[in-house]
C-alpha cells in the first residue's frame, strides 16, 4: 500500500487552482503555475491530474455560492436583496469573479460542462424564482408573466454591466431603477386606479 494522499495538498492545490483561474483564465493557467502557487511539487500535482482540464474541473466543483438572503414578504425589498446579492458575489467571490472565464470557456469549448457556471447561479435563480411565485400567489404578481424572462432580465443587466461596463455594478438606487422597471409589466394593476 502506498502513502494516503495528503488532504492538506488537494486543498491547496484547488484553492490555487481557482485562484488562478480568476488570474490568468483557462488559456493562462498551468499546472506549475498551481504548484508554484499551492506550495506543493509538480509531481504531486500530476498525480492527481492527468490533465489542466481534469484539475480546473475539480476545483470548480469544489464552489459553491453560500446564498443566504432572508427573505421579508416584500417583494420588491426581497428582489433588491438578492439583486445586491448577485452584484456583491459577482465582485468579490472567487467563484463570482471566475463567471466571465467561465462564460468564455463555454463558448470556445463545446466540450466544457456548463453546469460549473450554473451551480453559483442556480441558488439565486431559484430564490428570486420562489419570490414571484409566490407574489403570483399572493395576487400580485400576473398569472400570465414569464417568470423564467423577468428573473433573466434581473440577472441579465447586473451580469451584462459589470461584463461590458469595465467592471463597474449597478449602485443601489440603479437596481431599484430595474426592479421598478422589470415589474412594471409583471403585476397586478389596480383596476379602480384607471
Amino acid at each position: 500500500m502506498g502513502r494516503p494522499r495528503n488532504r492538506q495538498a488537494d486543498s491547496a492545490i484547488l484553492k490555487a487552482t481557482v485562484t488562478l483561474l480568476g488570474e490568468t483564465g483557462f488559456q493562462g493557467l498551468t499546472m506549475e503555475q498551481v504548484a508554484r502557487r499551492a506550495g506543493v511539487g509538480r509531481a504531486t500535482v500530476y498525480r492527481r491530474w492527468k490533465s489542466k482540464e481534469e484539475m480546473i474541473i475539480n476545483a470548480l466543483d469544489t464552489l459553491m455560492a453560500d446564498f443566504d438572503v432572508a427573505e421579508t414578504g416584500d417583494l420588491h425589498e426581497d428582489l433588491f436583496a438578492m439583486t445586491c446579492w448577485l452584484r456583491t458575489g459577482l465582485l468579490t467571490a472567487p467563484e463570482g469573479r471566475l463567471l466571465p472565464h467561465l462564460a468564455a470557456q463555454a463558448v470556445s469549448d463545446p466540450n466544457f460542462p456548463s453546469s460549473h457556471m450554473e451551480s453559483w447561479v442556480c441558488p439565486w435563480r431559484d430564490a428570486v424564482k420562489a419570490v414571484l411565485i409566490r407574489g403570483r400567489e399572493e395576487g400580485s404578481v400576473r398569472q400570465d408573466v414569464n417568470i423564467t424572462g423577468v428573473v433573466d432580465m434581473l440577472g441579465g443587466v447586473v451580469i451584462l454591466r459589470l461584463f461590458l461596463g469595465q467592471g463597474r455594478p449597478l449602485e443601489d438606487d440603479q437596481i431599484r431603477d430595474m426592479i421598478d422597471g422589470v415589474l412594471n409589466g409583471a403585476l397586478v394593476r389596480d383596476s379602480s386606479a384607471a
